[in-house]
């Protein structure tokens, strides 16, 4: 089944006859007493909710996450956004949908990226975090191929297949920055090796075949403790193999890198179990921060459907953004 309409392109009233992938699938009860349908929407240019008012046990157990459906239906916008109004859903087979055209994907070539990485990752000078970063993004099969289909959040930010390598790669670049502008006072190996492995636990903490979620390890354990826990293995494996190491692996040099990645949500109440408390753990937190809130931003305003110079209310950082001109449509 073509997809000839995509969300990105629907504006209020269009008439809606298109198949979509369902990322969220709840079943409420209204005022009146009558169930209603809550649905998140999504294909490869972004998500829109829609509501199903009628004939709702007739949905139930089938127009759940994950599946394609062909919906027909009406754009309308509610305070501010759009949603579609659901008059009919159809459940799809998988080999019936052309699935690239559900599932949204960096700009960027993940082989390229990685490239660029690992040219990173041998510009290290000392030699027990070189060996190290080469143990987990050179050597390791499983990591890679992760690596290159990860997004780097389930909604907030690089929320797409190869987020978290443009990402890592995005930030890696601006540590390298600062490590020049600063000089003596910063451990540029140390700032990389935080930039590579702040995030690595999502590669485990998210699942992303489909519909990006939280795997149960994530949810239990998440994803600072696993980049912990994978550093801590791959030191002990590096310390077994005679040669990969001139010594035993600094107990100093392996602090601050856990440190590094145990502090990079910068607040106890955002998760960290530490603050950051050496200027590396510091500009990652920052740079981190900094890297996720201009792509979210970016998505936002890109995305944005509202006439003029101006986006509808930004939730999550309760305001509203100016429109450059590459945001605006030719037309306007």
């Amino acid at each position: 089944m073509k997809k000839t309409q995509f969300i990105k392109d629907l504006k209020d009233k269009d008439s809606v006859e298109s198949p979509f992938l369902i990322k969220f699938s709840a079943t409420a009860v209204g005022k009146n007493g009558k169930p209603y349908m809550n649905l998140v929407f999504m294909d490869k240019t972004g998500e829109i909710e829609g509501r199903v008012w009628e004939d709702v046990t007739a949905y139930v157990g089938q127009a759940v996450r994950d599946a394609f459906v062909l919906v027909e239906g009406r754009c309308q916008t509610y305070q501010g956004r759009r949603q579609i109004v659901v008059q009919r859903l159809q459940i799809l087979r998988e080999d019936e949908v052309e699935q690239k055209d559900y599932l949204p994907e960096s700009d960027l070539d993940a082989d390229r990226l990685y490239g660029v990485l690992l040219d990173y990752v041998s510009s290290i000078q000392d030699p027990y975090y070189k060996a190290l970063a080469e143990a987990i993004l050179r050597d390791d099969p499983e990591i890679i191929e992760k690596m290159k289909r990860a997004p780097a959040a389930k909604g907030m930010h690089h929320a797409y297949k190869t987020g978290l390598l443009e990402h890592v790669v995005s930030i890696t670049g601006i540590l390298d920055s600062l490590s020049r502008h600063y000089g003596k006072y910063l451990d540029r190996d140390l700032l990389f090796l935080g930039g590579f492995f702040h995030d690595i636990g999502k590669i485990w903490e998210l699942s992303y075949d489909r519909v990006t979620d939280y795997t149960n390890e994530g949810k239990l354990i998440g994803h600072l403790v696993m980049g912990v826990e994978l550093i801590d293995r791959k030191i002990r494996e590096l310390e077994a193999q005679p040669g990969k190491l001139p010594g035993g692996f600094p107990e100093e040099k392996k602090l601050l890198l856990k440190h590094v990645i145990l502090a990079h949500h910068g607040r106890l109440e955002y998760g960290s179990p530490k603050e950051p408390q050496c200027l590396e753990a510091l500009l990652v937190h920052m740079v981190d921060d900094l890297d996720s809130k201009v792509n979210a931003i970016q998505k936002f305003i890109s995305q944005d459907q509202t006439p003029g110079r101006w986006t509808a209310i930004n939730r999550n950082f309760e305001r509203y953004f100016y429109k450059p001109d590459w945001a605006i449509p030719p037309n306007e």
